[in-house]
């Protein structure tokens, strides 16, 4: 398969993928802190290299920027969402072998979700807003990591059965992380 083909289906695949979590987002707006944005970001981190996994959670953001508009949460979610995206990839070979780590990540990002929203409010407002958020904040974000460990424990070992036996045969083979070089292009009247 050529070069271009290869970079095309991993185009389609983060279009995909982004839209895929901006739509569960959506469909699962009206319960509150249970989502399942955590756990996919989690798991495209997981299976796949670095620049396609780290292009979702960006294109996730603008798509709620573009339905919601922009206010303070946009910061909150341009650091959020990658940084889990990066922590996930930075302990991908730890977690292939120790599958409850998963659990136990995406568990820990909802119980800390809350506190990385009061930190923003620290630095935009001050330290009464960072203690009023924060406080606030605990019955959610107690919702949210025991919510996460839930959807995490039910559904990290049969996506990953399903994409070990199905999909990742069917589009690339993303363990290999070497991005492969192309000769450049000459120009047409090089001569």
């Amino acid at each position: 398969m050529s070069l271009h083909i290869q970079k095309l289906i991993r185009l389609i695949i983060i279009a995909l993928y982004s839209a895929l979590v901006f739509a569960l987002k959506e469909a699962l707006a009206i319960l509150p802190n249970i989502e399942v944005v955590t756990f996919l970001l989690s798991f495209a981190a997981l299976v796949f290299p670095f620049r396609m996994a780290i292009s979702i959670p960006l294109i996730f953001n603008l798509c709620e920027i573009l339905l919601r508009g922009i206010a303070t949460w946009v910061i909150l979610y341009m650091v959020a969402w990658p940084l889990l995206v990066t922590i996930i990839w930075l302990f991908r070979k730890v977690i292939k072998k120790c599958w409850w780590l998963f659990i136990i990540i995406n568990s820990l990002w909802g119980f800390s979700f809350g506190t990385l929203d009061a930190f923003l409010h620290l630095l935009l407002y001050g330290k009464a807003d960072f203690y009023l958020y924060w406080l606030n904040s605990l019955p959610f974000d107690a919702i949210h990591g025991v919510s996460n460990a839930v959807v995490a424990s039910i559904l990290y070992k049969p996506t990953l059965y399903l994409w070990n036996l199905r999909l990742k045969y069917y589009i690339i083979d993303f363990n290999d992380e070497k991005e492969i070089k192309e000769k450049p292009n000459l120009p047409i009247n090089s001569g």
